[in-house]
């Protein structure tokens, strides 16, 4: 059980011990797992994160990558980072903050030859449940002109503040402050 600890993320053992058959497959995906960041693994992420970001920041008229690669550098947290791992290849990361009154899921990027798979789906599945057991919904921002946006709202994010420079969004699971 304590591995599986290390592939939910946040999750304790009694909310993972709660967790229903369904939630228990997703945890236990045969193709893909979670494993905590170390501070060794930042200029993987950060090439990853150039490569899942390119046409949107530029989409967005943002063009100096190296600028976006020290902000990167400058917030990365090892301890709130998680890398989504299959066949001992990353496939993306995410970077998930535990805030007073929700969850702030800051990053969630895919190389572009494992996006369109549906594991970000099946992320934001697990991270929904994680939600749950926290009682505290999930936040995020998003580039205003990002491919990411409809696929936040097709997963039951609601978009709650639209300004210049992103959008925010929110999910909310039922029973949630």
């Amino acid at each position: 059980m304590s591995n599986l600890i290390v592939k939910w993320g946040m999750m304790k053992q009694n909310e993972l011990e709660s967790c229903n058959d369904d939630q228990q497959a997703l945890i236990e995906r045969p193709s893909w797992h979670i494993v905590p960041a170390a501070a060794a693994d930042f200029d993987l992420l950060a090439d990853l994160r150039h490569l899942a970001m390119k046409d949107n920041m530029e989409a967005n008229g943002m063009f100096d990558h190296e600028l976006y690669r020290q902000y990167f550098k400058d917030s990365f947290d090892p301890a709130s980072t998680w890398k989504i791992i299959e066949n001992d290849e990353v496939l993306g990361f995410y970077v998930l903050w535990d805030k007073q009154d929700h969850l702030y899921l800051e990053r969630l990027y895919f190389h572009p030859n494992a996006q369109g798979r549906g594991i970000g789906a099946e992320i934001l599945t697990l991270l929904k449940q994680q939600a749950i057991a926290h009682t505290k919904p999930i936040r995020l921002d998003v580039l205003p002109k990002s491919r990411a946006n409809p696929f936040y709202l097709r997963h039951g994010f609601e978009l709650i503040e639209e300004r210049e420079e992103e959008k925010v969004y929110e999910w909310r699971g039922s029973g949630l402050r």
